[in-house]
């Protein structure tokens, strides 16, 4: 993974944690301490991997974007790039056959349970990429979606920044930056119908609120520039 999953995760378990403990608060007037950590929060993201171990006793190795108990799930190659396509189930999975024109696959005994395509995984990944290729990602998803089965393109980062239900979501937004001038940000991935939230500032200067933070905390305005002049604070 690109991302610290791990640090991500941490935080976000601990705002799970903060939320949980309040709510007791509210009950019972009690409070809690909160804990977690990067080990544990690296450990909750292994939760395939862990049931399909505690099941079997079998450590499963690297599954590349494949998922661990369905077939085919996974990213495929089109003509012109990458898509990903969600057989997850039966059903699904007939849908796919019919738009990538093989209904040889259904009575194929390689294919025709999940079970059967799990263990003949890396046969049909092949197949199907032997049949992908003769489109673009465009196309195949066009023809995917129409049928009902989950796929999309495989965007770059400048793609997704470009995306229509991206931009739509509010997920990408502009900021004005005092010396850097226009830039963009991420935006709120969680959305709040009372109390809705955004991205309205771009980051600060070092010390853009240092005299307002340090008020806030009860410092006189001849105590702070007191710390600006000595460096013991700094102040844009």
């Amino acid at each position: 993974s690109g991302a610290p999953v791990c640090d991500i995760n941490a935080g976000l378990l601990a705002a799970l944690g903060v939320m949980s403990a309040y709510i007791h608060r509210l009950k019972t007037g009690e409070g809690q301490l909160v804990d977690t950590s990067l080990f544990e929060a690296g450990i909750q993201q292994t939760y395939w991997q862990s049931a399909i171990y505690f099941a079997t006793g079998e450590v499963p190795g690297p599954g590349g974007s494949a998922h661990h108990l369905s077939a085919p799930y996974q990213a495929f190659r089109a003509a012109d790039g990458w898509l990903t396509i969600g057989g997850a189930n039966q059903a699904n999975w007939e849908r796919m056959v019919r738009v990538l024109g093989a209904p040889e696959w259904l009575t194929d005994p390689r294919f025709k349970t999940n079970g059967d395509r799990m263990a003949n995984l890396d046969v049909l990944v092949a197949a199907m990429n032997a049949r992908l290729k003769s489109r673009p990602v465009g196309e195949w998803v066009k023809m995917l979606e129409a049928e009902g089965v989950p796929c999309g393109p495989i965007n770059s980062i400048a793609d997704m920044a470009a995306d229509p239900q991206a931009l739509a979501r509010a997920m990408v937004v502009d900021l004005e930056h005092p010396r850097a001038g226009t830039t963009r940000a991420l935006g709120l991935p969680i959305k709040l119908s009372a109390s809705p939230g955004k991205v309205a500032r771009p980051a600060p200067l070092l010390g853009q609120h240092t005299r307002e933070v340090l008020a806030e905390f009860g410092f006189t305005a001849s105590e702070i520039q007191s710390l600006v002049n000595s460096g013991a604070a700094v102040s844009a």
